[in-house]
Formats: C-alpha cells, sequence, structure tokens
C-alpha cells in the first residue's frame, strides 16, 4: 500500500478533485460517477437520504423533487423507484453545471420511470420559480464548492423547495480519510480518478458544526444535522 502522511483535518481543504476539471474526459468521469452511485449505495448514502425525504412523501401519492448536482442520476432514480413501491410517484429533474456530467446523466438515464429532464445550472442561481418543488437534495456535492457558495446554494434550495432540502455529504474526520484511503487502494485502485479524489473529498468536506453554520446564514423555519454510519452528515432545511 502506498504510504502517506496523515493530514491537518482541522479544516477543509481546497484542492482540487480530478473529476471537477473542465477538460475531464467523458468515459473516465463515468466510471468515477459509477463509483460514486456505488458508494451512496453500499456506505448509506441512499440510505440515509431516504430516512430524510421518505417521511415527506407519506400520505402523498406524487411528489417533485430537484436533484441539484445529478452525477449520473443514480441516487435520485433509485430514490425514486423505491418510493414508488410505496405507492409514491416521483417527479423530478436533475441539475449539474459540468457539461460532461450531463452527457453521463443523459445517456444512465434514458427511459427512467419519473425523470423529468436534465438542466444545465448554477446551484447557486437556481433557474427554477420560487416553491417549484416539493424537495430538493444535494448528495455529495456540497463539499465541491467553498463555503460561501454552499451558502447560496442553500438559500437557493429553500426558495424553489416547499417542504424540505436534504444535503447529504461527507463528513470530515480521522477515521473517515482513513476509510477513503483504503477504499482508494482496493476496491477504486483501478480508476485513477476515484483513486485520487476519495481521500480529497474527505478532506473538503465538513463537521457537523461546520454545516449547521453555513444553515444558519440561511432563513430556514427549522435546521437538523445528523450522523448516519458510517461517513454520512446529512443537513434538513425545511423553510
Amino acid at each position: 500500500m502506498t504510504r502517506f502522511l496523515l493530514p491537518d483535518l482541522s479544516r477543509r481543504l481546497r484542492g482540487e478533485e480530478l473529476m471537477d476539471r473542465p477538460d475531464v474526459r467523458e468515459g473516465e468521469l463515468r466510471v468515477a460517477l459509477g463509483n460514486v452511485a456505488e458508494a451512496n449505495y453500499r456506505f448509506a448514502g441512499l440510505r440515509s437520504l431516504l430516512r430524510h425525504v421518505g417521511p415527506h412523501a407519506i400520505g402523498r401519492t406524487q411528489l417533485s423533487l430537484l436533484d441539484v448536482g445529478v452525477g449520473n442520476g443514480a441516487v435520485s432514480r433509485t430514490l425514486s423507484r423505491i418510493l414508488a413501491r410505496r405507492g409514491v410517484r416521483v417527479r423530478w429533474v436533475g441539475l449539474d453545471f459540468h457539461p460532461v456530467v450531463l452527457n453521463v446523466a443523459r445517456a444512465e438515464l434514458s427511459g427512467s420511470d419519473g425523470f423529468g429532464g436534465l438542466v444545465r445550472g448554477d446551484g447557486t442561481r437556481l433557474p427554477f420559480p420560487d416553491r417549484s418543488f416539493d424537495v430538493s437534495t444535494a448528495t455529495l456535492t456540497f463539499h465541491h464548492l467553498v463555503d460561501g457558495d454552499c451558502v447560496r446554494m442553500l438559500a437557493e434550495m429553500a426558495r424553489v423547495t416547499r417542504l424540505a432540502v436534504v444535503v447529504s455529504d461527507l463528513e470530515r474526520s480521522l477515521v473517515n480519510y482513513l476509510g477513503a484511503r483504503l477504499l482508494s487502494e482496493t476496491l477504486w485502485r483501478s480508476d485513477p480518478l476515484t483513486r485520487h479524489d476519495a481521500g480529497v473529498s474527505v478532506r473538503r468536506s465538513f463537521t457537523a458544526d461546520e454545516l449547521r453554520a453555513l444553515a444558519s446564514e440561511v432563513p430556514f423555519g427549522s435546521v437538523i444535522v445528523r450522523r448516519h454510519f458510517p461517513f454520512r452528515l446529512v443537513l434538513e432545511g425545511r423553510p
């Protein structure tokens, strides 16, 4: 295993992830986004999101959802299938700024039930009217942003949402960093993007107090931040 020094985790890293580069190749990004989707499935990303979105579907037959930072769309596609089995039809829209991400998502999502289309846009200036969606989500999106843009995106998500804003991301801790490095040297060893980005993404992520501080700058009616084993923090804000 590659030797490495323990990083400073006292503050967020400003380093770049390879998948964020504008010149990333579509084939490479497709593999990396597939690994992210696998991590969401294996390591409670999807389950933790469902725990916060699911209660807002109780008693409903339909739910509209905006996925900010859609990636390859696997999270919202799977979430909509789970809720469909509970009798709730989800109509969802995916947004991303990266054109190559949107190309990957478009190929992956063609014909998916409940899929309402993809929009290229800036999450800090969402191109939707106020209260357009029941729920808005962002999964493993916020750690790609500086703090100021996180606040602006939260405010925009709150603006376009009627019921709840749900943000799921990594918790920055030594245990989580070591776990990411272990996965990068084993499960994701053959993919250079994921191998590089796994540890960087944890270093760019948040503590629970940092997420609360970001949310405090947005006029939510209520906010909760919860840990979900093994790696996740979920912020739920209700406008």
